[in-house]
């Protein structure tokens, strides 16, 4: 045993449970698509049997292939490369296009490069906080703050110096407009010589090129790993988890239909709500977005058609043993082997009624001014529009990039080993009759020790704890490390460890019996875990609140576990003196608010104060009439059975809609799967329960104790009531904290470049809890935890949520090559591009370079300065493909 004093240091209980107690709400692989799955009689069947794993790499060479986009270079991983996320520097900032501001303030242009000095902007308190901010600056203007009723207070721009609004997110396409398909992986269009937001004045443009540069998304992108924990994605949750297998609405938009072919004479539309499929609905949103990966004007079926026979990936490195795709690689050369297209593909995988005639044969159609359904062609050898593949191709494509997403899970953290999920073996303390020996597999760090020690004096716990910390540490894998704050939150352990050193001892996770015999990283490891159990007891602290909103395995309450109760883990008893939110497994929630109201809300959106509402109301939006909110929703739907005219209430409302999506979910069509072992459908409802559910919570045993509004109680309306509260402007999906330490910039408008700042901002309850009182999230609150719990509690974020497969590159994570727009040559305006390398399952040797690293140009995988050479696209780094061809004869 390694000689350590580790008595000072108090065991934290976990108030998780590791992921891997969390069913993976995966529909391919529950066989919900097949069929195949336990009672999976009355899904309608979607794909072939046994053709689970093909769908899955399908979805990775969709994923990952730059033809996709409109111009050729664009794929769906071109914002998230990088542990699922983005970490570009240039032509990444977009102004406050959500408040209709297009001047630029941070940089000035569009096509300006991130450096470390703009993240140093400080808050009202002089703190540094990344973006300048000052709600002070914003108030001295005249600010109108938060109404009651939650309509956001309004007011003018701030002084660029004290209060930035400008977002830090990802570019995809310049403005254009789609003609046709060219017969190449360029669309044929016409960029636009003009666009807000965008301009820029290049001095010598090359043949074709606006003073334009690509655009830029209102919003970070959240990374997709994990993901398919959600119930609904997008930060909005426009996403949502009933896949229509054409947009990203689903049930938003009942009149949403595949097509289907039934007999000789033509087709049938079908109506698919597929659920538990936020990530298809989410798939299907990028490549129809102009801002994203679209020349504007582009359908789903025009992807399809230009996809069909060409090589997936073409062009593209797939390494030889890239962890789903090497038995489709052209292994030493590009993209995938001769012998697969995509329409074969398709067709190997998905039930023939979607592209087929029942005999194999491609059905062919022209299309009908909408309503009419397109006429099918007798002879494709003639005329025609679209196959019937191609047509459908919004469903295919959907599904089989959520299968492979539903693959990125990250369930190897320190945090899950301390929570009980990784450690495995049995420990012995003492000699003789005195001896204890147990099996720790499946024990919670601190079960370990209590159940080890021979004694319960600080003597007996002490060294119980450190041979549990040795023997749990030893699972940390080779190339694991301490984070940036580590040496302060070690700083009274007889082991300091400083910032960036080793820590993994795990050469073969998750077995883990090839073990580093090197005392200096087992020490190292050892205070790490520690210090990361100690931040995990600061996480869950009443006096940080951030158990309320992360306070399940998936460490985000916008789960299908948590709102459905779907696959949910146990929950582990909750320490004395920390808090968490309860899992109240329906979608609606009430609660009484920061403003001490009682108010209803989506469960798992929250307002945080990182922005005015104003500047972005997210989930308080309307789209095709209908609204995204779920709990206004209903109300909507309430006061419609009351015979309102909504246009009353809001313009942008629409009477037919709601009322049709009212009926769909009155007739009980959308369903959900019982449980991961019975896929019995059940009915999926817009359910109210009370809040807020915060176990632990004195206020919620007192002051509020016999409160209607809080849980339990039984005088609980459990429905919208017309006219109530509705919290939802400025709301955002909570994000997943997993890899965090690798997803930056943080926030939804990516403001922040490390976790400290993160820290910083919800130290002062977000940093507009003036303006956005009455519409600001119950668990945000004001703390100081002193220099020590803080490191630890930046430790257990930065480190303890880590998955180093992730950090690596390695197993699943593995990816093929790409070549990503970074800005644009300042006289010519051709894009820069940058080469991501293919990487195969045994990983990178050295670690992900984090967003901050990428700022201060520290070395680390995907440094961004690598050009990307690849043949007829670009050369010395430049696009030679900006400006699109003409169509195809």
């Amino acid at each position: 045993m390694m000689t350590s004093n580790v008595s000072a240091q108090v065991v934290e209980p976990i108030a998780v449970a590791p992921l891997n107690q969390v069913a993976v709400p995966d529909v391919n692989t529950l066989g919900l698509l097949d069929g195949e799955g336990p009672n999976a009689g009355s899904w309608p069947i979607i794909t072939q049997p046994e053709k689970r794993t093909d769908l899955q790499r399908l979805g990775k060479a969709l994923f990952w292939d730059m033809q996709v986009g409109s111009d050729g270079i664009t794929a769906c991983a071109s914002c998230h490369y990088h542990a699922g996320a983005d970490h570009r520097t240039k032509n990444q900032i977009s102004p406050g296009l959500k408040r209709n501001d297009v001047a630029h303030d941070l940089l000035g242009t569009a096509n300006g490069q991130l450096t470390n000095p703009h993240y140093s902007g400080i808050n009202d308190l002089g703190t540094e906080v990344g973006f300048a901010v000052s709600e002070n600056e914003l108030l001295s203007l005249g600010w109108s703050v938060d109404d009651i009723d939650g309509t956001p207070g309004t007011g003018p721009k701030g002084d660029p110096a004290f209060d930035i609004n400008d977002v830090s997110s990802s570019q995809g396409q310049r403005a254009g407009t789609f003609t046709a398909l060219s017969g190449g992986r360029v669309d044929s269009g016409d960029l636009a010589t003009e666009d807000d937001g965008f301009y820029v004045d290049f001095t010598a443009n090359d043949t074709g090129i606006p003073d334009t540069a690509r655009r830029v998304e209102p919003r970070n992108a959240p990374t997709v790993i994990n993901a398919v924990f959600n119930l609904r994605n997008f930060l909005d949750g426009r996403a949502d988890g009933f896949f229509n297998g054409v947009n990203p609405l689903g049930f938003r938009d009942p009149d949403a239909q595949v097509l289907t072919y039934t007999s000789v004479d033509g087709f049938s539309p079908e109506t698919l709500r597929v659920p538990f499929s936020a990530l298809a609905s989410q798939a299907v949103g990028p490549p129809l977005s102009d801002f994203e990966m679209q020349l504007a004007g582009r359908t789903f079926a025009h992807i399809g058609k230009k996809l069909g026979l060409a090589i997936p990936l073409d062009g593209q490195k797939v390494a030889c043993d890239d962890d789903l795709l090497n038995v489709w690689a052209n292994c030493g050369g590009t993209g995938l082997n001769q012998n697969y297209n995509y329409h074969s593909l398709v067709k190997a995988i998905f039930d023939q009624r979607f592209w087929g005639d029942g005999s194999g044969n491609d059905v062919c159609l022209t299309l009908n001014p909408p309503p009419a359904l397109p006429t099918k062609v007798d002879n494709c050898a003639g005329g025609y529009d679209f196959t019937l593949l191609e047509y459908n191709f919004a469903l295919f494509f959907g599904l089989a990039v959520q299968a492979y997403e539903a693959t990125l899970t990250s369930d190897y953290t320190i945090v899950d080993l301390l929570a009980g999920g990784i450690a495995t073996g049995t420990l012995t303390n003492g000699t003789g009759r005195r001896a204890i020996t147990i099996d720790v597999t499946g024990l919670p760090f601190e079960t370990c020790v209590n159940n080890l020690a021979l004694n319960n004096n600080a003597a007996g716990v002490a060294n119980a704890k450190q041979l549990c910390a040795e023997h749990y540490a030893k699972f940390i894998p080779v190339g694991a490390v301490s984070g940036s704050e580590t040496d302060a939150a070690t700083a009274n352990f007889a082991v300091q460890v400083a910032p960036g050193s080793p820590i993994g001892l795990c050469n073969n996770p998750p077995v883990c019996n090839d073990v580093v015999n090197n005392a200096n990283t087992l020490a190292n490891a050892v205070s790490t875990l520690l210090a990361i159990d100690r931040g995990v007891g600061r996480f869950f602290a009443g006096a940080t609140g951030c158990g309320i909103c992360h306070f399940n395995p998936e460490f985000t309450g916008a789960t299908v576990s948590s709102l459905t109760g779907f696959g949910a883990p146990p929950v582990p008893p909750l320490p004395p003196g920390q808090l968490r939110k309860e899992a109240l497994e329906v979608p609606l929630e009430r609660m009484i608010t920061f403003n001490d109201q009682a108010q209803v809300y989506d469960a798992g959106f929250y307002n945080i104060g990182v922005r005015p509402s104003s500047d972005d109301i997210s989930l308080g939006d309307i789209l095709d009439g209908v609204p995204l909110s779920l709990s206004w929703l209903r109300e909507t739907i309430l006061r419609r059975q009351n015979g309102e005219d909504l246009t009353v209430l809001d313009p942008n409302l629409s009477n037919d809609n709601i009322d049709a999506v009212a009926e769909v979910i009155a007739n009980n069509e959308l369903l959900i799967p019982t449980a991961p072992d019975d896929l019995t459908p059940i009915p999926f409802n817009l359910a109210l329960a009370c809040g807020p559910g915060l176990v632990g919570n004195a206020n919620a045993q007192g002051r509020r104790q016999g409160d209607p509004n809080n849980n339990p109680n039984v005088n609980c309306v459990p429905d919208v009531v017309i006219g109530e509260k509705i919290l939802r402007n400025g709301a955002f999906k909570t994000p997943g904290l997993r890899n965090i330490k690798f997803t930056g910039p943080y926030f939804h408008n990516g403001a922040k470049k490390n976790l400290r700042q993160v820290v910083e901002t919800y130290k002062t309850a977000g940093h507009f809890p003036i303006i956005n009182f009455n519409n600001l999230d119950a668990g945000m609150r004001e703390f100081d935890l002193g220099v020590e719990d803080e490191a630890s509690l930046v430790e257990m974020l930065e480190t303890g949520l880590t998955d180093w497969r992730v950090a690596l590159q390695s197993g699943k994570f593995s990816h093929p090559q790409l070549c990503i727009p970074h800005s644009h040559d300042d006289t010519t305006g051709k894009t820069f591009l940058v080469n991501i390398p293919e990487v195969g399952a045994l990983g990178h040797n050295a670690l992900l370079q984090t967003f901050e690293e990428q700022l201060t140009g520290t070395p680390g995988i995907h440094d961004l300065m690598d050009l990307c050479e690849m043949p007829s696209i670009s050369s010395f780094g430049l696009s030679d493909i900006d400006v699109p061809p003409a169509p195809a004869l």
